[in-house]
């Protein structure tokens, strides 16, 4: 994701971004073993400035979080870790899931973070994203497997 919104451009090289002028973040919350809430929550506060486990802050808080994972599971910890974070003045973007399913992915489907399916070329969901009530906004995704529109490319966001 960072590199659809931080790519350089007008460089002839690759793709170009859509705030190319944007700096990243890069935070590993995820380790061999998989993903654990803790952790997650723990990257949310240090890049919202908040306190956490390290003891440390970036020097500038981060504007906009995204994460680029999910699941099923719900806890009202979390959702405090997520309201304390916009409460910073932070804004959370977070993945419906790539799963073809309504059920709520979460942090999606927390209240205040902005949940974002996936459209194929035609506008239309993609066929593996999760969809819902739940959901706020839809991006271009598609499927680097098919060319949908018979240019001879495959129709997915690189």
């Amino acid at each position: 994701m960072s590199g659809t919104v931080a790519a350089a451009t007008n460089n002839s090289v690759g793709v170009a971004g859509v705030a190319f002028g944007a700096k990243v973040m890069p935070l590993r919350v995820c380790g061999r073993f998989g993903c654990d809430d803790y952790d997650i929550e723990q990257a949310m506060r240090f890049a919202a400035q908040l306190p956490n486990d390290s003891g440390t802050t970036p020097s500038r808080r981060a504007d906009v979080i995204n994460i680029s994972l999910g699941g099923p599971g719900s806890s009202t910890a979390s959702q405090a870790v997520y309201d304390q974070v916009r409460a910073a003045g932070v804004v959370i973007v977070a993945a419906a899931g790539n799963e073809a399913s309504s059920i709520p992915s979460y942090p999606a489907a927390y209240p205040g973070v902005i949940g974002v399916s996936a459209v194929d070329i035609n506008k239309n969901l993609a066929a593996y994203s999760n969809f819902g009530p739940w959901v706020s906004v839809a991006a271009p995704g598609g499927s680097t497997a098919r060319d949908v529109n018979g240019d001879g490319k495959p129709d997915g966001v690189l």
